[in-house]
């Protein structure tokens, strides 16, 4: 194990680090610790969602293909000049997960 360590260390060099200078550093780390805030929060809204209506039911909530979805098409332009097979898979897969979702919910039931 040595040695493979010291084999990659002399190929790929990298710079010495610290628990300091991590710390110093914030360059983009806020938004990264805004997202996991946001991301924490969610979770916890999830699992009283889950405890009210069911976790299966909570978890297709969250629709997390359409969201990245809507992203990738939105704000990054993913599928911009895509051919027209892509783009009739695309708004297939995105009908078949709301069908997905609207079964699910449907499933549940009145709960009590």
């Amino acid at each position: 194990m040595v040695g493979l360590v010291a084999h990659f260390e002399r190929w790929c060099p990298s710079l010495k680090s610290s628990l300091r200078a991590y710390l110093a550093d914030w360059n983009g780390r806020g938004w990264a610790f805004l997202a996991g805030l946001l991301c924490g929060f969610g979770n916890g809204l999830q699992f009283m969602g889950g405890e009210a209506a069911g976790y299966a039911a909570a978890d297709a909530v969250q629709a997390l293909p359409l969201v990245s979805t809507f992203w990738a098409i939105l704000l990054f332009g993913e599928y911009r000049r895509s051919s027209r097979r892509t783009y009739i898979l695309l708004v297939s897969m995105l009908f078949m997960f709301i069908v997905a979702v609207g079964v699910l919910m449907a499933s549940s039931g009145q709960r009590t």
